[in-house]
């Protein structure tokens, strides 16, 4: 009995999970192991019930024979690999943040409607007057954004 314990009324093996019960049921134990139901028919009730927590797998759309992976985001093309303008401006983000918010005092994001003079149109230009530095890093912030995606197609 090298390997052996006695645990309780019956003998287990050192080194190895008890197993049988499903995760979500009865909850799990500090590592992450399902508990086992208690009781003689504990394994059987855990397996019916599991069978009726099994969901219908999702339509993705694949065809029979795809090799695509359908939950990976770049297989669903959901995610785009990161380009080196992407980081430059994450980068450029992480600057602005660490400047002190006085800086950014001009930098209104209210708008006001103006009319030219000239053509008579009505044009949205931003007010003059001077804002909290926290908004105006933050209005600061999202017009770089704008600025440096502006030629990307929406989406992108």
């Amino acid at each position: 009995m090298g390997d052996k314990a006695l645990r309780g009324n019956k003998l287990t093996r050192i080194g190895f999970k008890q197993g049988g019960a499903y995760g979500p049921l009865r909850g799990t134990t500090a590592g992450g192991v399902a508990k086992a139901f208690r009781g003689p028919s504990g394994f059987k009730e855990s397996q019916a019930l599991q069978k009726k927590i099994i969901r219908p797998t999702k339509d993705t759309g694949l065809h029979k024979g795809s090799t695509r992976s359908d939950t990976s985001p770049i297989g669903m093309g959901k995610l785009k690999t990161p380009t080196k303008q992407d980081y430059i401006l994450k980068n450029q983000l992480k600057k602005v943040q660490k400047m002190p918010d006085k800086k950014f005092k001009s930098q209104n994001p209210a708008t006001e409607k103006v009319k030219s003079d000239r053509t008579g149109k009505v044009h949205e230009v931003r007010k003059k007057d001077l804002v909290k530095g926290s908004l105006g890093k933050k209005t600061y912030k999202q017009d770089m954004k704008y600025y440096h995606h502006w030629r990307h197609p929406k989406g992108e």
